[in-house]
Protein backbone atom coordinates (compact mmCIF):
# COMPACT_ATOMS: atom_id res chain seq x y z
CA UNK A 1 0.00 0.00 0.00
CA UNK A 2 0.75 3.33 -0.74
CA UNK A 3 0.21 6.36 1.41
CA UNK A 4 -0.40 9.33 -0.30
CA UNK A 5 -0.81 12.98 1.88
CA UNK A 6 -3.42 15.21 1.67
CA UNK A 7 -3.47 19.02 3.58
CA UNK A 8 -7.37 18.31 4.03
CA UNK A 9 -8.57 18.75 7.90
CA UNK A 10 -11.58 17.46 6.81
CA UNK A 11 -14.18 15.49 4.02
CA UNK A 12 -17.78 16.23 3.47
CA UNK A 13 -20.00 14.00 1.25
CA UNK A 14 -22.30 14.95 -0.89
CA UNK A 15 -25.27 13.21 -2.43
CA UNK A 16 -24.89 13.95 -5.84
CA UNK A 17 -28.44 12.94 -6.85
CA UNK A 18 -30.19 14.84 -4.13
CA UNK A 19 -27.92 17.99 -5.00
CA UNK A 20 -28.71 17.54 -9.19
CA UNK A 21 -32.70 16.67 -8.15
CA UNK A 22 -32.77 20.34 -6.52
CA UNK A 23 -31.05 21.67 -9.76
CA UNK A 24 -29.48 24.61 -7.20
CA UNK A 25 -31.02 26.52 -4.49
CA UNK A 26 -27.87 27.38 -2.71
CA UNK A 27 -25.10 30.27 -3.22
CA UNK A 28 -25.72 33.97 -2.91
CA UNK A 29 -28.43 33.88 -5.60
CA UNK A 30 -29.46 30.73 -5.29
CA UNK A 31 -28.82 29.33 -8.44
CA UNK A 32 -25.80 27.11 -7.38
CA UNK A 33 -25.56 23.21 -6.86
CA UNK A 34 -24.95 23.03 -2.88
CA UNK A 35 -21.50 21.38 -3.83
CA UNK A 36 -19.79 24.32 -5.69
CA UNK A 37 -21.49 26.89 -2.89
CA UNK A 38 -20.05 24.54 -0.35
CA UNK A 39 -16.77 24.72 -1.58
CA UNK A 40 -17.28 28.69 -1.97
CA UNK A 41 -18.02 28.55 1.37
CA UNK A 42 -14.99 26.75 2.37
CA UNK A 43 -12.88 28.95 0.76
CA UNK A 44 -14.27 32.34 2.02
CA UNK A 45 -13.98 31.12 5.53
CA UNK A 46 -10.12 30.18 4.64
CA UNK A 47 -9.88 33.34 2.43
CA UNK A 48 -9.10 32.33 -0.89
CA UNK A 49 -10.67 31.22 -4.34
CA UNK A 50 -12.88 28.41 -4.43
CA UNK A 51 -11.29 25.33 -5.55
CA UNK A 52 -12.94 23.45 -8.69
CA UNK A 53 -11.29 20.13 -8.04
CA UNK A 54 -12.09 18.52 -4.79
CA UNK A 55 -8.71 16.84 -4.69
CA UNK A 56 -6.50 19.48 -4.88
CA UNK A 57 -3.76 19.94 -2.59
CA UNK A 58 -4.04 22.60 -0.04
CA UNK A 59 -7.85 22.73 0.19
CA UNK A 60 -8.57 22.49 3.91
CA UNK A 61 -11.78 20.17 3.84
CA UNK A 62 -12.49 17.86 0.21
CA UNK A 63 -16.66 18.32 -0.38
CA UNK A 64 -16.95 15.36 -2.65
CA UNK A 65 -19.64 13.87 -4.36
CA UNK A 66 -21.03 10.34 -4.11
CA UNK A 67 -23.56 8.58 -5.78
CA UNK A 68 -26.72 8.01 -3.99
CA UNK A 69 -27.08 7.66 -0.43
CA UNK A 70 -30.70 6.02 -0.87
CA UNK A 71 -32.14 8.54 1.86
CA UNK A 72 -34.16 11.21 -0.67
CA UNK A 73 -35.76 14.53 1.45
CA UNK A 74 -38.25 16.29 -0.26
CA UNK A 75 -36.49 20.06 -0.91
CA UNK A 76 -32.55 19.38 0.72
CA UNK A 77 -29.66 17.40 0.10
CA UNK A 78 -28.09 14.86 2.08
CA UNK A 79 -24.26 16.03 3.99
CA UNK A 80 -21.82 13.18 5.96
CA UNK A 81 -19.33 14.52 7.43
CA UNK A 82 -16.50 12.22 7.44
CA UNK A 83 -15.32 13.15 11.16
CA UNK A 84 -18.85 11.98 12.44
CA UNK A 85 -20.09 9.90 10.09
CA UNK A 86 -23.17 8.53 12.13
CA UNK A 87 -24.45 12.08 12.40
CA UNK A 88 -25.97 12.70 8.13
CA UNK A 89 -27.56 16.03 8.10
CA UNK A 90 -30.24 16.93 5.33
CA UNK A 91 -29.99 20.46 4.23
CA UNK A 92 -32.78 22.48 3.40
CA UNK A 93 -32.64 24.63 -0.51
CA UNK A 94 -31.51 28.22 1.12
CA UNK A 95 -29.53 26.67 4.07
CA UNK A 96 -27.32 29.06 5.66
CA UNK A 97 -23.78 27.23 4.30
CA UNK A 98 -21.57 29.15 6.70
CA UNK A 99 -23.22 27.66 9.96
CA UNK A 100 -23.65 23.85 7.99
CA UNK A 101 -20.14 24.23 7.68
CA UNK A 102 -18.81 25.19 11.10
CA UNK A 103 -21.08 22.82 12.20
CA UNK A 104 -20.13 19.60 10.12
CA UNK A 105 -16.11 20.55 9.23
CA UNK A 106 -14.93 23.27 12.06
CA UNK A 107 -12.10 25.07 11.37
CA UNK A 108 -9.06 23.73 12.75
CA UNK A 109 -5.49 25.31 13.25
CA UNK A 110 -3.56 24.27 10.49
CA UNK A 111 0.33 23.62 11.50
Amino acid sequence: MKAIRSDWTDVVLVCRKCAKKLDGGFGSDGREALPKALRAAVARREGGKPMKKPRRKGAPVAVIEVPCLDICPKNAVIVIPAGTPGVWASVPRGADLDALLATIAPARDRD
